[in-house]
C-alpha cells in the first residue's frame, strides 16, 4: 500500500503574494511543510503539486533544488491537478496538505492516517476548526474517492462544478451517502481558537515569531500550543482574520 501526499501551492495569493516562498529564519516557508511531513512515519512520498504558470518557477526551483517533486498542472481546476498527479505517482491513500501550513505536525498526519486505515474510510479529515487549530490541517482519501469525485464533477454544469473543481474534498464532504466519511476530532488541548496557518501578514509574522523562539524546524504541535497558551496576546495578533468562505 503506497500513500502519497500531495501538497498544493501557488505563488499566486490573494491576501499574501509570494507567502510560500518567505522566508523564515532563511528557509523559504514552503520547506518547513515539506520538511516537516517528511518526518511522517507512513507517507512514503511527497510531492508538490503547483501550476504551470510562469510566476511559479522560483517556487518550482527552491523545491526541486530541496530534492523534492514537483508536478505541474492546472491552476484553477485543483482537483484535476490532484488526479493528474496521482496518475503520474501513483498511491492508494491520497493525504492533501496546502503549502501554507508550515507547522504541519507529522505526528498528528499519522494519527489521522491510522483513523483512516482503522476505520476503512473513503475520505477523512482533521476536525478543523470545530476541534482543532487551523493550520494543522490535513485531508486523506483513497484514490477511488478521488477518481470517482472527478468523473462525477465532470458530469455537473460548469457552474455547480466550479466549487468542487477548486476545492478537491467539497464534493467528498458534501456527499457523504457517496463516500464512507469520517473526521479525527482534538482533545481539549487542541481545541483552541489559535490560527497557524498564513493567509496574510499577520498570519507570518506569528507563525515566524513561533519559528524564532523555538529555533527547532520540527517543534510539535504540543510545545507550539503551549506557548501559545502561556503567550495569549502574541497568540491572538491574527485573531480578527477571517477564512475565505468556500
Amino acid at each position: 500500500m503506497k500513500i502519497l501526499c500531495i501538497i498544493q501551492a501557488r505563488m499566486g495569493s490573494e491576501r499574501l503574494p509570494g507567502k510560500v516562498i518567505k522566508p523564515i529564519l532563511g528557509q523559504p516557508m514552503i520547506l518547513y511543510t515539506l520538511n516537516r511531513l517528511k518526518k511522517s512515519k507512513y507517507i512514503d512520498e511527497i510531492v508538490l503539486a503547483t501550476s504551470q504558470e510562469k510566476k511559479e518557477q522560483p517556487l518550482v526551483n527552491i523545491v526541486n533544488e530541496n530534492g523534492y517533486e514537483v508536478f505541474r498542472g492546472e491552476e484553477d481546476n485543483v482537483l484535476k491537478r490532484y488526479v493528474d498527479t496521482h496518475k503520474r505517482y501513483g498511491g492508494d491513500i491520497v493525504i492533501r496538505v496546502t503549502g501554507d501550513c508550515p507547522l504541519i505536525d507529522p505526528f498528528v498526519v499519522d494519527n489521522v492516517i491510522t483513523y483512516f486505515v482503522a476505520n476503512n474510510c473513503d475520505y477523512v479529515r482533521l476536525d478543523i476548526p470545530n476541534s482543532f487549530i487551523r493550520g494543522f490541517d490535513v485531508e486523506i482519501f483513497s484514490k477511488e474517492a478521488l477518481s470517482k469525485t472527478f468523473q462525477e464533477v465532470s458530469l455537473l454544469e460548469d457552474e455547480k462544478a466550479n466549487r468542487f473543481k477548486e476545492h478537491v474534498t467539497l464534493y467528498m464532504y458534501e456527499n457523504k451517502s457517496k463516500f464512507k466519511t469520517g473526521y479525527v476530532e482534538g482533545s481539549n488541548f487542541y481545541n483552541k481558537d489559535y490560527r497557524l496557518c498564513v493567509d496574510t501578514e499577520e498570519d507570518f509574522k506569528l507563525v515566524n515569531y513561533i519559528f524564532d523562539y523555538f529555533k527547532d524546524e520540527y517543534v510539535s504541535a504540543k510545545e507550539v500550543i503551549n506557548f501559545l497558551d502561556k503567550n495569549k496576546q502574541l497568540a491572538y495578533i491574527n485573531k480578527d482574520i477571517k477564512q475565505k468562505n468556500i
